[in-house]
């Protein structure tokens, strides 16, 4: 793609920002006119329209400060457009600031209520496209890195607050949102004092944890679902994710040293045994869980409790995840039917068993002797990228 010379690319860039600028301040105005049509209280509608322009504000100077690097590489020319990956980019972050409005306020209901759900999903699907976008235009820059990072953390920050709030999940889960900074906190700290950072080793399962919390947490923002199920499938999705956490610290301060040959060892057994063995036990547990709700259905059952379509439709997701064909998305399939069965009829153990069976299997993977496993590709590849 052609450059200009930095000192010239740089005028077009504050241009764009304005541009960008100006878009976020239409979605705002256009968002408090379709609030205050929905009959909400003036109020909560200008608390929504407040917040969320506090936060794109913040999104708007996370850009400008960093409009400098809208370059391949720090030794490149500086790139005058912003390209169509970073302003999928943008548009996500847009997304993220509408459901800023919607915190410290009780839910407004009726179709309202699933708003940051659509936002949130939105946004999921924008993040995965965005960073596509870029590499088939070749258009990767400093700044994209910069802005998927930093929205992503905005992002699950927002999140994560909306769920706590409207009691889908309990307060410590902030703590996750709170962890990347803390994080980067700790390491200038070290640096301070004078203590060495070690560096983190690649890792595919810290990208896929991340992925799948995201993943969660546009799900856990539907009002159709509610504790305790909302709390265990949050304890697997944010336990991964906190594991994560801990296992990159204790790197970054040398406890942890990732190439010797005893860490070695208890990485491949850890991996082979979360990987590997233990979803294939969840797999063999998955059919007797989903005949053990059947069991426990079966006397209501010819009352309609669940449409015998829903129920043959749950034997063969059963089927799938035991075999191992796409067992992830089976495992979903599993969920599916896990809370459907829990809004028709509430809690009961087994429903809570069932679910917690296929979280595990969304987190874990299909494991050892899996027939069939395409989707393990696609979550370890980067889209756009070559291989």
């Amino acid at each position: 793609m052609p450059t200009l010379n930095s000192a010239h690319s740089l005028t077009p860039l504050q241009k764009q920002w304005w541009i960008v600028a100006g878009s976020y301040g239409l979605m705002i105005i256009a968002g408090f006119l379709w609030l205050q049509r929905e009959a909400l209280t003036s109020g909560w509608v200008l608390r929504w329209a407040l917040l969320a322009a506090l936060f794109l504000t913040v999104e708007l100077l996370i850009l400008h400060r960093n409009l400098r690097k809208n370059r391949p590489s720090p030794d490149a020319p500086l790139r005058a457009s912003l390209g169509w990956g970073n302003a999928l980019t943008l548009l996500r972050g847009a997304a993220y600031g509408l459901m800023a409005g919607f915190l410290f306020a009780p839910r407004p209901g009726g179709l309202l209520d699933w708003i940051p759900a659509i936002l949130y999903i939105s946004a999921i699907a924008a993040d995965y496209c965005d960073g596509y976008l870029a590499r088939i235009t070749h258009h990767t820059t400093l700044l994209g890195e910069i802005l998927d990072i930093e929205f992503d953390g905005l992002g699950m920050l927002v999140a994560m607050a909306l769920a706590v709030q409207y009691g889908q999940l309990p307060g410590i889960v902030l703590l996750l949102a709170a962890g990347r900074p803390l994080f980067l906190w700790g390491m200038k700290l070290r640096a301070r004092w004078g203590l060495p950072n070690h560096p983190m080793t690649p890792s595919d399962e810290r990208r896929i944890a991340a992925g799948l919390l995201m993943g969660f947490m546009g799900i856990v923002l539907w009002p159709l679902f509610r504790p305790p199920a909302t709390h265990i499938a949050g304890a697997v999705f944010g336990g991964a994710v906190a594991l994560s956490f801990l296992r990159d610290w204790l790197v970054v301060i040398g406890w942890l040293q990732p190439t010797s040959p005893a860490y070695q060892r208890w990485r491949v057994w850890l991996k082979r045994f979360l990987f590997e063995w233990l979803p294939a036990v969840l797999r063999l547990a998955s059919l007797p869980a989903l005949l053990w709700l059947y069991t426990s259905l079966s006397p209501t059952a010819a009352g309609g409790t669940l449409p015998l379509p829903l129920l043959g439709l749950g034997l063969l997701i059963g089927l799938a995840a035991l075999l191992g064909i796409i067992a992830r998305l089976a495992a979903l399939g599993l969920i599916g039917l896990a809370c459907a069965t829990l809004i028709l009829r509430g809690e009961s153990l087994e429903v809570l068993v069932l679910l917690g069976v296929g979280v595990l299997l969304v987190t874990l993977g299909n494991g050892k002797l899996a027939l069939w496993t395409p989707d393990e590709r696609f979550l370890r590849r980067r889209a756009g990228s070559a291989g």
